[in-house]
């Protein structure tokens, strides 16, 4: 590769790098998936819903019950929009969405191997997931609620309101705010998998497993943005369906 290539390379890279995480992008690319989710699950007419999904469900519930739905499309027009509107004025962004699916599949299988790895270096192991005897299709839709509903909570809301709050309100450099923020919110993950009805029994090896796939997310949430950390989550999940529907 000439320098001139290897010159252009290196400004593509670090132009895609950088609008890769604009937030307008993301919600353009990720209210979609959003939206299909949402209207796949009200034809299936399914009595499951996501937990992270549930505990945003309540703070619309508490607002007004009668307008619960309506709410939650009213929300997803205004996301929708507002990374319209962001991407319009910036069109050559949209260009990039291809690219960020592919780096979110990429970090789905190499991120997922690198968790198990590290859990199994401290004496662990990886928890399996147990079947729950829904159709393949119905957990591969699980699968979508999951990785879109949870980083929105943990990510998005619980992670990116950390960093605010204890940046501007505690006064704390932004360093110290964002591994806080990350630390708060992989723990609030992996305890969050083991509550509710469907929670997974409460044993070290997998509340490490997730704390440590929730640690490794944050830190994906905050240098790759929104739309590569919701796509990576989509796809692992996915592809741990098929391995299991495969075994």
């Amino acid at each position: 590769m000439t320098d001139a290539a290897a010159a252009v390379s290196e400004r593509w890279l670090a132009r895609y790098a950088r609008e890769a995480r604009d937030l307008d992008l993301s919600l353009l690319m990720v209210v979609p998936l959003l939206a299909t989710y949402e209207l796949a699950m009200v034809v299936v007419d399914s009595p499951v819903r996501n937990g992270a999904e549930m505990v945003l469900t309540e703070l619309f519930r508490q607002v007004d019950p009668r307008m619960l739905a309506t709410w939650r499309w009213i929300v997803m027009g205004l996301l929708a929009t507002f990374g319209a509107i962001g991407v319009v004025r910036h069109r050559r962004r949209i260009a990039r969405a291809h690219w960020i699916l592919l780096e979110a599949l990429v970090f789905a299988l190499v991120l997922g191997p690198a968790v198990g790895w590290m859990v199994g270096r401290i004496g662990l192991s990886v928890p399996g997931s147990d079947p729950t005897g829904a159709p393949a299709w119905m957990a591969m839709l699980l699968s979508v609620g999951a990785g879109i509903w949870e980083e929105l909570l943990f990510r998005f809301m619980l992670l990116g309101g950390l960093v605010v709050i204890l940046h501007r309100a505690v006064r704390l450099n932004h360093a110290t705010a964002l591994a806080v923020s990350i630390l708060v919110s992989a723990l609030a993950f992996a305890f969050y998998h083991h509550v509710g009805d469907f929670g997974e029994p409460l044993e070290l090896h997998r509340f490490a497993f997730r704390t440590v796939a929730g640690t490794l997310l944050g830190i994906l949430f905050a240098t790759r943005g929104l739309a590569v950390v919701v796509y990576m989550h989509v796809f692992y999940d996915l592809l741990c369906d098929l391995r299991l529907g495969l075994s």
